[in-house]
C-alpha cells in the first residue's frame, strides 16, 4: 500500500463528505447516497490493497460518525459495483433510503429485480418494512406472471395481477364468499395496497338499478384513479365457472351504461377466485370484447415463504390471536382446516 496514495484517497473522501453534507436538506438523502457511491467507487479502485485499507479508512473517518464503519464502507463498495452511475440517477436509486438499498442488494436475485423494486418504492412510497414484506410475498416474481385476460384487452395486464397475496387473511376466517368479502373490507388498506397503485373503493354490494326497475348487487366496485375507470370485482370462493364470466360481463356493461361519465374510460372487470381452470378461462374469453381479467388469490397458509419467515421471527410472548394460533399449530405439526 502506497502511503501517499492512501492519504490522497482519504483527503478525497473527506472532501466528498464535507461537500455533500452542505447541500440543502431537501436533497439530503440523495446527497448521502451519491456520497456513498463516490466513496465506494474510490474504495473499489484499491481492491488489491485488501481489507486493511478499508479498516484504516474507517479508523480515520471516525470524526464523521458511525456511518463510516468498516462494514458500512464495504457496503458502499458493493453498492458502487452493483449499480452503474446512470442507474443511480436515471432509475431513482438515489431517492431510496440507504437501509432499504442494502436490503435490495441482499435480497434481489438480479439487478433487474432490484431496479423493479426501486421503481415500486418510488412510485408507491413503500416503507422499508413494506419492501421486506413484498420480498417475502415474491412480488417481483408474481408481477412477471401475466394475468388471464382476453387478447383484445391485453392493455389491462398492467392493472390486473395474476395472483394477489392476502397474507392478512387465514383460511379459518373464510367459510363463504361473504366472510371473504368481510375480511377484505376489514383490511381495506392492505387489500388496496395489494391490488396496486390507483385503486379506490367505491362500495361493497354496490346496488345497480336497471331502467326496468330490477336490482343487482356488485361484490366490490372500485375506481382506478390513474386510468380514470370503474373496476368491477366479483369475488369467488373456489373455481370459476362459465356463468361467472356472463355475470361479470353484464355488470361491466351496466356500469358503463348507468354510471360511466364522459370523463371516465371503459369499465374493467376482475374475477377474483381461488383457482381457475385454464380451459374455462380461455374458452370464455373467445369473442369477448369486454375488458375482463382473472386474478387468483392466496391466503396466509398458501404462502410458504412468508410462513417460514413468520415461524422464524414470531415472538412467543405475543397475544394468542388467530395468526399466532395458526403458527403454533404449524410448529406442532397439526393440520390446518
Amino acid at each position: 500500500m502506497e502511503q501517499k496514495e492512501y492519504f490522497n484517497d482519504l483527503a478525497k473522501i473527506k472532501e466528498t463528505i464535507t461537500e455533500n453534507r452542505n447541500k440543502a436538506m431537501v436533497i439530503v438523502n440523495s446527497a448521502m447516497i451519491i456520497t456513498y457511491y463516490q466513496i465506494g467507487t474510490i474504495i473499489n479502485q484499491r481492491k488489491n490493497w485488501g481489507n486493511k485499507y478499508i479498516e484504516m479508512l474507517a479508523s480515520d473517518l471516525k470524526e464523521y460518525g458511525k456511518g463510516y464503519s468498516t462494514d458500512q464502507l464495504k457496503r458502499m463498495a458493493r453498492f458502487a459495483s452493483y449499480f452503474s452511475e446512470s442507474e443511480i440517477s436515471a432509475q431513482a436509486v438515489h431517492q431510496i433510503p440507504w437501509s432499504t438499498i442494502i436490503e435490495l442488494m441482499r435480497l434481489s436475485s438480479s439487478k433487474e429485480e432490484a431496479l423493479w423494486y426501486v421503481n415500486q418504492i418510488v412510485k408507491n412510497k413503500w416503507s422499508r418494512s413494506h419492501v421486506l414484506k413484498q420480498f417475502e410475498l415474491q412480488a417481483y416474481q408474481r408481477q412477471n406472471i401475466l394475468p388471464a385476460v382476453s387478447d383484445e384487452n391485453s392493455y389491462i395486464q398492467g392493472i390486473i395481477k395474476d395472483t394477489l397475496a392476502f397474507d392478512f387473511i387465514s383460511k379459518s376466517e373464510v367459510t363463504d364468499e361473504k366472510s371473504l368479502k368481510d375480511k377484505l373490507i376489514d383490511n381495506i388498506l392492505l387489500f388496496l395496497q395489494e391490488l396496486g397503485t390507483g385503486f379506490a373503493l367505491v362500495g361493497r354490494e354496490y346496488k345497480l338499478v336497471t331502467p326496468t326497475g330490477k336490482n343487482y348487487f356488485i361484490d366490490l366496485l372500485m375506481y382506478h384513479t390513474k386510468i380514470h375507470a370503474y373496476v368491477v370485482i366479483e369475488v369467488k370462493l373456489e373455481d370459476i365457472i362459465p356463468a361467472d364470466f356472463g355475470q361479470l360481463n353484464f355488470y361491466v356493461n351496466a356500469i358503463d351504461d348507468l354510471e360511466k361519465t364522459e370523463t371516465d374510460n371503459e369499465t374493467i372487470g376482475i374475477l377474483l377466485c381461488k383457482t381457475a381452470d385454464n380451459y374455462v378461462v380461455e374458452t370464455s374469453f373467445k369473442g369477448l370484447k369486454t375488458p375482463i381479467g382473472v386474478s387468483k388469490y392466496k391466503l396466509f397458509e398458501d404462502l410458504p415463504a412468508y410462513l417460514t419467515n413468520k415461524l422464524n421471527s414470531i415472538d412467543k410472548t405475543e397475544d394468542n390471536d388467530s395468526s399466532l394460533k395458526l403458527i403454533n399449530n404449524l410448529k406442532e405439526g397439526k393440520d390446518i382446516k
